[in-house]
């Protein structure tokens, strides 16, 4: 297991410096433009990329055959790549907060740790992202399922323009039991987002263990 997380560290390792470079790219942009959040917003998502260049490298490198003639259960296989997931998550977590905070600190900043819940929220977005479409790679593999993280992509992004523009053109007033859940939810979401991203990971978890069991190499 160790060694399956360690190989994927090898590979990303190698796009280290691509991602400081984007680092100080847009860190220069978030300076100008006085606005260290947008900053933190953009890096965690570009950080979040690296997950896919692992599984990128184990296709082309047909990392699974091999992996299959070693004492390793398929299991472990595919429960490396969730531990790898969550490690990336936090690690642009971590990299994008310290950067926010000296960003904070350069541009004097009325709160220093201004911006930090949008890194925090990336974070939970990328892990459910992922917990959705690691089980398309399982099945399809990276290359096939490109289009699927397209596709996603689209109609998250169409989906709330459309509704986001129908609600500004209509001055549309939610009812109030649908706002008192949501100031519900507010009051509480320090506790439900753990618990509702814990058990997406583990309904993602059990169908990609499902998928890869049955898949054929």
């Amino acid at each position: 297991m160790i060694g399956l997380i360690k190989k994927d560290l090898l590979n990303i390792y190698k796009s280290i410096k691509l991602i400081g470079v984007l680092v100080i790219f847009y860190g220069f942009i978030a300076f100008i433009g006085n606005n260290p959040q947008d900053f933190s917003a953009i890096f965690i998502f570009i950080f979040a990329m690296l997950m896919l260049s692992t599984y990128s490298y184990d296709e082309l490198a047909q990392w699974d055959r091999y992996a299959l003639t070693m004492p390793l259960s398929r299991d472990n296989i595919v429960q490396a790549k969730y531990i790898m997931m969550i490690l990336i998550a936090l690690m642009g977590f971590l990299v994008s907060n310290i950067s926010l905070l000296v960003l904070n600190r350069i541009t004097k900043a009325d709160y220093i740790f201004q911006g930090i819940e949008i890194s925090a929220a990336g974070s939970v977005i990328i892990i459910v992202f992922y917990s959705i479409i690691i089980p398309i790679i399982t099945k399809l593999g990276v290359t096939k399922a490109r289009i699927y993280f397209f596709a996603i992509y689209m109609v998250l992004f169409m989906s709330g323009s459309f509704v986001f523009k129908r609600i500004k053109d209509k001055n549309y007033i939610p009812p109030k039991e649908l706002l008192d859940l949501f100031e519900l939810l507010i009051k509480n979401i320090y506790v439900i987002i753990p618990l509702l991203v814990l058990l997406i990971l583990i309904i993602s978890y059990m169908i990609s263990i499902k998928i890869y069991r049955k898949k054929e190499f």
